[in-house]
C-alpha cells in the first residue's frame, strides 16, 4: 500500500460491524460508547433516544478518525442533539484528573436537565467509562469498586482506576 493510501486508511473512521458505534446503557439516562460520526446522529437521536452528546475526544482523536468538528456540530444541530465537548487527551492521566470534576459536573447538569446522554471518547474503553464511574461515585453514592463493577458489567472497558483513586481515595468495599 502506498503512503497516501495508507494515510487515508489510518485516518478513516473504522468500519463497524453494526454500522454504528458500539455502546452500552449504564443508566437509563447514560450511554457510554465509542466515537460517533456525523452519519450516526439520526441513529443516536432516533434509535438510542439520546438528547445530548458529551464528547471527550481531543483534536488528535478527531484527526485520527478523519472527523471534522464542524461537521459533527452541524449533524447534531440538525438532529436536535445538544453537543458538549470536554477534550481529554488519551492516556494523559494528569489531564483527566485535573478535568474530572468539571466533566462529572457537566454530566450531572445534563442529567439534571432531563437529558439522555451519550458519553464517549474514541473507543469507549478508558476515558468515558472512567467518567461514568466517577459520576456513579459522586452522584449515586457508589463506592468506587462497586461503580467499577457496575460499569464493567454493562460495557467491556479498562477504566483509569488510578485516576479515580487519586481523586477520590483508594477503592475499598
Amino acid at each position: 500500500m502506498d503512503a497516501p493510501s495508507l494515510w487515508r486508511w489510518v485516518g478513516s473512521p473504522a468500519v463497524r460491524p453494526a454500522g454504528h458505534p458500539e455502546c452500552a446503557e449504564i443508566l437509563p439516562n447514560l450511554l457510554v460508547g465509542e466515537y460517533p460520526t456525523p452519519d450516526d446522529a439520526p441513529w443516536l437521536r432516533g434509535v438510542q433516544r439520546v438528547t445530548a452528546v458529551l464528547s471527550l475526544q481531543d483534536d488528535a482523536d478527531l484527526a485520527s478518525k478523519g472527523l471534522a468538528l464542524r461537521e459533527i456540530e452541524d449533524a447534531y444541530r440538525t438532529h436536535r442533539l445538544r453537543f458538549h465537548r470536554m477534550p481529554v487527551p488519551d492516556c494523559d492521566n494528569d489531564f483527566l484528573h485535573a478535568r474530572l470534576d468539571a466533566i462529572v459536573a457537566q454530566l450531572h447538569q445534563l442529567h439534571t436537565n432531563g437529558e439522555r446522554v451519550y458519553l464517549h471518547c474514541n473507543a469507549g474503553m478508558n476515558r468515558a467509562p472512567t467518567v461514568a464511574i466517577a459520576y456513579l461515585h459522586v452522584h449515586h453514592e457508589m463506592a468506587l469498586e462497586r461503580a467499577r463493577v457496575f460499569v464493567k458489567q454493562r460495557r467491556h472497558c479498562v477504566p483509569y482506576m488510578r485516576v479515580l483513586e487519586a481523586r477520590y481515595g483508594a477503592c475499598s468495599e
